[in-house]
């Protein structure tokens, strides 16, 4: 599944390529779940003002995932070593 050259004077320049797009890729993951999160935090507070039980429970749910997908993310080993 790799197109990844592994030999020659382009190794680096594939590598560096490579650990780019899978950077570019993240960021834009985990910006995607900031939002997210921005958008439940609001819901939430509205669902509390409003007094929905069953939104709160949901909020806090949905709240409660996105907080453990940026646990599991923390937790991930990103190898800087080329090889």
């Amino acid at each position: 599944m790799r197109d990844l050259v592994t030999t020659g004077p382009f190794l680096s320049a594939s590598v560096a390529i490579e650990k780019l797009s899978h950077g570019l890729y993240f960021s834009s993951l985990l910006m995607e779940t900031i939002e997210k999160q921005k958008e439940c935090e609001f819901e939430l507070q509205m669902a509390k003002i409003t007094g929905d039980l069953d939104l709160v429970k949901q909020c806090e749910a949905d709240l409660a995932i996105i907080e453990r997908a940026y646990t599991i993310t923390s937790m991930l080993d990103f190898d800087d070593s080329v090889q």
